[in-house]
C-alpha cells in the first residue's frame, strides 16, 4: 500500500474506482481478467495490457487489450523473456526500450509492436501465477507512477484468483479457460485454440472456418439456452465459445470451402431461431441473432482479420 500512498488523489479515487468494479465481477475470471487490463491500460495511458498465466513451462496471454488484443491465447516459453524474470524474482520490472534491452525476447516484441513494457507480478500468496505486462508503441521513460498502479491492478486481480490456485490447477485453468453462466469455452480459450487451427492449416495448407453470433437482448438466461442449442448443432471437433457479453462463436471443424462454410451457419441459424426462449417466470422473449462467417485464408491469415469479417453481417 505505500506505494499508493504517494499517487495524486485524483488517482487514487480512480484506482480505488476500478478495483470496486473488479471486486463487483467476482469468480467469473474471465471477465475479471479483461477488466482488468483494460483498465490497467486506461489508469496508466498505456497502448495496450495483457494477462500473462503460468501454466507448466509456459506463459498464456488470457486476458489481452489494445495492442496486445491480437496475441490472446498465445503461449510462449518462460524462458528468456522479461515475464520469466518477473515470475522468478516477484519484483515488477520495465523496459525503456525493447531495442536495447537485452533481458527482453526481441523478435517477439517486433512481432507485437511494442517498444517498452512494465511488468509486474500477479501473486497467489508466495507464489507466482502470472504477469501484468503494460506495453506502449514507442521507448518512454516510466515517471508516471505507471508500475505502482500496474501493481495495484495485478495486486487486485491476483487476490481474486487466489482461492482457486488453492483448490489446484485444474480448478484455476477451469475458471479462467470457462465462461462460468454458460459452461462454454471462453474468449481467451477460443483464441487459443483458433490459434492452434490456424498453425496446423499453414503447415497443412488447408483452411478454417469460423462463425460469430450476435445476440439480442442478451440476458444470461437467453444465452444459456442459445448456448444449448448451439452445443447440439456442433459437429465433433467444432469448438463452441462465449466471446462476450452478447456473442457466440465457432471454430468450425469441417471447412473445406464457403459454401461448406455458409451451410453450417444457417444450420446454426435455424436451430437458435426455431423457437422463443422460455423463462423462469413463464415469459418468453424472441431473441434476435445476427450471424457473420469467415474462412481462411480466404478472409484473412490472422485472427484479428477472420473475426472482423465474422463480426460482419451475412444473409438474413
Amino acid at each position: 500500500m505505500s506505494d499508493r500512498l504517494d499517487l495524486p488523489q485524483s488517482k487514487l479515487v480512480a484506482l480505488l474506482d476500478a478495483q470496486l468494479e473488479l471486486a463487483r465481477i467476482g469468480p467469473a475470471f474471465g471477465n475479471l481478467m479483461d477488466c482488468a487490463v483494460q483498465k490497467a491500460a486506461q489508469l496508466t495511458g498505456a497502448d495496450g495490457a495483457v494477462i500473462e498465466l503460468l501454466e507448466g513451462t509456459e506463459v498464456v496471454y488470457r486476458a489481452a487489450c489494445g495492442l496486445a488484443e491480437a496475441q490472446l491465447g498465445l503461449r510462449m516459453q518462460v524462458k528468456g523473456s522479461l515475464s520469466g524474470l518477473v515470475l522468478t524474482t516477484r519484483q515488477a520490472a520495465t523496459c525503456t526500450d525493447s531495442e536495447t534491452d537485452e533481458r527482453v525476447n526481441r523478435e517477439a516484441c517486433r512481432r507485437v509492436g511494442l517498444r517498452s513494457m512494465a511488468i509486474m507480478p500477479l501473486l497467489f500468496g508466495d507464489q507466482s501465477g502470472g504477469v501484468l505486462k503494460l506495453a506502449w508503441r514507442a521507448p518512454r521513460p516510466f515517471d508516471q507512477d505507471e508500475v505502482p498502479v500496474g501493481q495495484a491492478i495485478a495486486d487486485m486481480t491476483a487476490a481474486m484468483m487466489f482461492h482457486a490456485s488453492q483448490e489446484g490447477a485444474s480448478v484455476l485453468q477451469r475458471k479462467v479457460t470457462q465462461d462460468p453462466a454458460t459452461g462454454l469455452a471462453n474468449r481467451s480459450s477460443f483464441y487459443e485454440k483458433l490459434r492452434v487451427r490456424l498453425d496446423d492449416a499453414i503447415v497443412r495448407g488447408g483452411h478454417v472456418g469460423v462463425m460469430v453470433a450476435r445476440v439480442k437482448p442478451w440476458r444470461s438466461e437467453v444465452m444459456v439456452e442459445l448456448a444449448r442449442r448451439f452445443a447440439q448443432e456442433c459437429r465433433e471437433g467444432d469448438v463452441l465459445a462465449r466471446l462476450g457479453g452478447d456473442e457466440f462463436g465457432v471454430i468450425l471443424s469441417v471447412a473445406a470451402r464457403r459454401s461448406v462454410v455458409q451451410s453450417q451457419v444457417l444450420r446454426f441459424r435455424q436451430t437458435a431461431g426455431s423457437q422463443a426462449v422460455l423463462l423462469p417466470g413463464g415469459e418468453k422473449i424472441e431473441p434476435v441473432l445476427q450471424f457473420g462467417s469467415a474462412l481462411y485464408p480466404e478472409d484473412g491469415a490472422g485472427i484479428s482479420d477472420l473475426l472482423a469479417r465474422a463480426r460482419e453481417p451475412g444473409p438474413a
